[in-house]
């Protein structure tokens, strides 16, 4: 089975199917029946800046350095007891990297759901890894700020299986590297139809953001065009666009209303400071850890697939 098959049936059956099902020439799906294996899905990508030598393999200083010192860097996310010794990937304590970061979940991400280890990619960059992680497809002649010609893992679950916009989700750490092209491909039988939701919210819920969406501000056409166009382009940034209709994924009225009221709710709890965000030791909170705080909040309101 080539990549593309295997998440076009990972997909639907991460949906809540409990054996593979199978996707007729005619679109029609058939699966077999059975309790589901989790009421929720959630994908979530490495692409750049972690090492195979290091994460997937557990090997550490061993075959690079001469060293043989192996070790699970990763001891939250994967199963694997830590280096034994040479600890230089923690926190600064007597010396740089010395104290190990502490296990905080008593089980793994690993043994929680389903790990790819082997996923390939056509070259070595974030977009390039993200976009075959989302495809399962090497997209040889893909190229940066283009959509990708396949269908995403998104677009599978929401055309077969009858997912609306909201069931569906991207949410991203910011907007660089083509991250906002993800959510659908462009495929004539797929696209933009049957796209997910993109959510960047370290760039919504942030300065620009409660600038220019918090208060759902009007401006005047010809007495305040400097922050409309300021506006046009935060929204050219968020889309990757230089003009014309922005295809945006369609939300019934029903989905909207309830869109606006989390983006409200988001803008209230952030400005109160009471949105709960995981945190590293000494209650430090980067702009990953702020994604996921805020997936976290979209998973509470909207229940994805």
């Amino acid at each position: 089975m080539d990549r593309k098959d295997f998440l076009k049936k990972a997909g639907i059956a991460a949906a809540g199917v409990l054996a593979a099902p199978y996707i007729l020439p005619s679109g029609r799906l058939f699966a077999s029946t059975g309790g589901g294996m989790a009421d929720h899905v959630v994908f979530v990508l490495f692409a750049g800046g972690v090492r195979q030598q290091e994460s997937v393999l557990q090997r550490y200083l061993d075959d690079s350095q001469g060293v043989p010192i192996p070790g699970n860097l990763m001891y939250n996310m994967l199963e694997g007891a830590p280096p034994a010794s040479k600890i230089v990937y923690g926190t600064d304590g007597n010396l740089a990297g010395d104290t190990p970061i502490p296990k905080l979940l008593s089980t793994t991400l690993e043994k929680q759901g389903t790990y790819f280890k082997e996923v390939d990619a056509q070259r070595l960059g974030h977009y390039a890894g993200l976009n075959a992680l989302v495809t399962g497809n090497y997209n040889y002649t893909q190229g940066l700020k283009q959509k990708s010609a396949v269908p995403t893992i998104f677009e599978y679950v929401r055309k077969h299986l009858g997912v609306p916009a909201t069931k569906a989700w991207f949410v991203g750490n910011g907007i660089g590297n083509s991250v906002p092209l993800l959510n659908h491909s462009t495929h004539p039988d797929y696209g933009v139809d049957f796209g997910a939701n993109f959510l960047a919210p370290n760039l919504t819920f942030g300065r620009r953001g409660r600038e220019h969406l918090k208060d759902a501000k009007v401006y005047h056409p010809e007495e305040e065009l400097g922050p409309m166009y300021k506006m046009k382009f935060f929204l050219d940034q968020a889309a990757m666009l230089d003009g014309g209709n922005i295809p945006g994924i369609k939300n019934t009225d029903e989905e909207k209303f309830q869109l606006k009221q989390f983006f409200r709710d988001m803008f209230t709890k952030t400005a109160n400071n009471t949105l709960a965000m995981p945190t590293i030791p000494g209650g430090g909170l980067n702009n990953d850890l702020r994604t996921i705080g805020y997936a976290c909040e979209v998973i509470r309101e909207f229940k994805p697939a």
